[in-house]
């Protein structure tokens, strides 16, 4: 493989989604701005999936706007809004991956020389949190067994 091909699969960890976001990445490349690109794991994972890639700003952000119109919006509304801010984390969260994998690479390379020491730092900054992904799963079976006891409740 290419020094390319290395530092991709180094930032993202992941040897089965590999040619996945190599594939996105060079989705991007052709001119460098938000592009669209479906990932269902962003789709259903929300926050969950930029926290799982370690994005922890885009995570933030989206989770503070989902929690501002949670508390403004009535819950019919908020509903439709959520499933629209869904659909846009499933078109473009590879997007913001990729904005972090330039940024942090950029960064990378400008202190190192070695470009074996850079695979091996990029790995590290980049990579996945498993926490996240442990902590997305229990959060969405949470909020399942929580809406199926309301759900019982109403039918009473």
């Amino acid at each position: 493989m290419s020094y390319n091909e290395d530092i991709i699969e180094a930032f993202i960890s992941t040897p089965k989604k590999f040619h996945w976001y190599k594939k996105a990445f060079n989705h991007f490349e052709v001119n460098n701005t938000a592009r669209w690109y479906w990932n269902n794991g962003a789709f259903v994972g929300g926050f969950w999936y930029l926290l799982f890639r370690k994005d922890l700003k885009s995570a933030l952000i989206i989770l503070f706007i989902e929690l501002l119109l949670g508390a403004i919006l009535p819950l019919n509304i908020f509903i439709i809004f959520f499933i629209l801010i869904s659909i846009s984390i499933g078109g473009f969260g590879t997007f913001f991956i990729y904005k972090k994998y330039k940024k942090d690479r950029g960064g990378i390379e400008a202190m190192f020389k070695d470009k074996a020491k850079r695979v091996g730092v990029i790995s590290i900054v980049g990579g996945v949190n498993p926490t996240a992904y442990y902590a997305g799963v229990l959060a969405m079976l949470s909020l399942l067994l929580i809406l199926t006891g309301l759900f019982m409740i109403t039918l009473r």
